[in-house]
């Protein structure tokens, strides 16, 4: 069986104490800023995605306690359809969410650890799913 391709890491989920200070610091220290684009979608508690200046880095942070959540792969959008074939082959539990804006698949490892392959290939997917 071949498996699908990723394109990469998309972002990381990190869960902050304190979402505010957080993003100053995420920017003092690291030259992070808030994408715009995806501002829309903090509800006051995250998820607030922040990006370094070369945007190839993405964060997703999150107020609340605990570790974080996981990693978020990249993928083109034939790639997240044939990763949705393959997670449906291999009968692994799934959650599709449409976030206007992009495409996620969720799911668990053996473990517990939650992951997600998310698209910006929001038209193709759209078309597909």
């Amino acid at each position: 069986m071949t498996l699908p391709l990723l394109s990469g890491i998309d972002h990381c989920h990190l869960n902050v104490v304190n979402l505010t200070d957080a993003v100053v610091w995420y920017k003092a220290v690291l030259g992070f800023h808030v994408v715009p684009e995806l501002a829309f979608w903090d509800e006051g508690k995250g998820p607030l995605t922040l990006q370094d200046s070369a945007a190839s880095v993405r964060l997703a942070l999150f107020e609340r306690e605990g570790t974080s959540k996981g990693v978020a792969f990249g993928a083109t959008g034939e790639q997240f359809i044939a990763w949705l074939k393959h997670f449906a082959d291999l009968g692994v539990k799934t959650v599709v969410a449409d976030h206007k804006v992009t495409y996620s698949v969720y799911f668990q490892d053996l473990s517990g650890n939650s992951h997600e392959i998310t698209s910006h290939d929001y038209l193709y997917i759209a078309a597909h799913i």
